[in-house]
């Protein structure tokens, strides 16, 4: 049999399923809110949900704000994971120069 002789085989399309947005953005609301009943003056935050996992961005004022701000994101229904890439101000970060003498 030659190869012409077979029919061309064709994958199909590959296909991803929609991501349910409108949840997203209910879920997303919903960690605002959180944020803002207990941190009134916050700014700054970025929140992005994917699925059910909630990812925290941005710059806190103090290790207390952001503890606060992860705590709150774990405790809204619908929340499994939290991803912090939140940056207090009170815990800056130290270079060490191997070079420079310790005194």
């Amino acid at each position: 049999m030659k190869s012409s002789d077979q029919p061309d085989h064709v994958p199909a399309p590959i296909q991803f399923a929609e991501g349910d947005t409108s949840q997203g953005r209910d879920l997303k609301w919903r960690i605002m809110a959180c944020l803002k009943t207990r941190i009134p003056d916050l700014k700054g935050i970025h929140i992005t949900v994917v699925g059910n996992t909630a990812v925290l961005r941005g710059h806190v004022r103090t290790s207390q704000e952001k503890w606060l701000c992860l705590k709150c994101c774990r405790h809204v229904p619908g929340v499994m994971r939290v991803v912090d890439d939140l940056i207090a101000a009170d815990q800056a970060l130290v270079y060490f120069n191997p070079d420079e003498e310790l005194s």
